[in-house]
């Protein structure tokens, strides 16, 4: 049985039916029963969300994190300190102040909102709750604008980054040639962490020089291939172990040899190197390499559209933080305006 024809199954005998929702949706809620709570959120998010069917797998592990964080928040199912068929929205307050107290970043505060907050219209849905209850609950703002809070690798700092994979694994040239086209997927073309998983053989055409990318929603992107991420990638497919998985980029550990790599599994690589150079943890993430490439382009190009393009962004208003992230383009910006008042101030002549 498929993936696909299982998830109908399930829609067909526990979920499509009004009146089974509702009664399985009440001894889930009632019982405080996770995995049951997990399985109507993610019914609901692919038939009744805007994305459907699209919604990525990512999407829907982060959802299901958010519902545990907060059943753990409610209390245990045998004598829950809320039970979820009286929330306030009160509860959703605290809980997001809980959230802020235990360090999670705003954005982090955020999605997690989010999530639970879907789980409410699942219930909804199911007949379980008469509205969601943490409608009008805001989660916290940004005490700094994102491009104040995220930072970029400089030139020089991606050169020695990119190095790093000959430099520290000589005899494992496997190693070496896989983590240095994870680096460059990320710094050149800009990829998402679930994008770069979830390249697969088929989507590397090297002798066209493209890459087939399918990105958030479901969209799919094709990217042309520099000289330079091209040849890493050749140089990972003549290494690349046998394997019957159709995944590009593949785990080497123990537990996970030949299969598909994980985006925790990249997130480490990454993580590794970032942590040779002696760069701060916040730093980090796949999305650094992301952020990297954004800014470059911009300088590049100084085109939005082009970073658009590229890294998928559906609006060039999300890309134009990638704008302001480059000092370098405020720092060229302020000695042109400068050259121009020199030039002003010499046609005026004396005072």
């Amino acid at each position: 049985m498929t993936g696909i024809q299982g998830q109908a199954l399930v829609l067909a005998s526990r979920w499509a039916n009004p009146a089974n929702r509702r009664r399985e949706g009440l001894r889930a809620a009632h019982a405080q029963d996770a995995h049951s709570l997990t399985e109507l959120l993610h019914t609901y998010l692919r038939l009744k969300s805007s994305k459907g069917g699209r919604i990525s797998p990512l999407t829907l592990e982060h959802y299901a994190e958010s519902l545990r964080k907060f059943l753990a928040f409610t209390g245990p199912p045998d004598s829950p300190q809320y039970a979820l068929n009286q929330l306030q929205a009160e509860v959703f307050e605290v809980w997001l102040l809980v959230l802020q107290a235990q360090g999670l970043s705003a954005s982090s505060v955020k999605r997690h909102l989010y999530g639970v907050r879907n789980l409410m219209r699942s219930l909804v849905w199911a007949g379980v709750l008469g509205h969601d209850p943490s409608v009008g609950v805001r989660p916290p703002a940004e005490a700094q604008a994102a491009h104040t809070r995220k930072s970029a690798l400089s030139a020089a700092t991606l050169t020695r980054l990119l190095a790093l994979p000959d430099q520290l694994h000589p005899d494992d040239p496997v190693r070496a040639s896989r983590d240095a086209a994870l680096l460059l997927l990320g710094a050149v073309l800009g990829l998402r962490a679930a994008e770069l998983v979830g390249l697969d053989l088929a989507d590397t055409e090297l002798t066209q020089g493209q890459l087939t990318v399918r990105g958030k929603g479901g969209k799919t992107r094709r990217l042309p291939l520099t000289c330079t991420v091209a040849a890493a990638l050749r140089r990972w497919l003549s290494l690349r172990p046998a394997s019957v998985s159709p995944a590009l980029l593949l785990s080497l550990s123990h537990r996970n040899v030949a299969g598909r790599l994980s985006t925790k599994g990249a997130r480490d690589i990454a993580g590794r190197y970032y942590a040779a150079l002696g760069l701060p943890p916040e730093l980090w993430g796949l999305h650094t390499l992301r952020r990297t490439a954004g800014t470059q382009l911009y300088r590049a190009t100084r085109d939005l559209h082009v970073v658009a393009d590229v890294l998928g962004h559906a609006s060039v208003n999300t890309s134009a933080i990638y704008a302001k992230m480059d000092s370098e383009v405020r720092r060229e910006a302020l000695e042109a305006a400068e050259a121009l008042r020199g030039g002003d101030s010499a046609r005026a002549g004396p005072v």
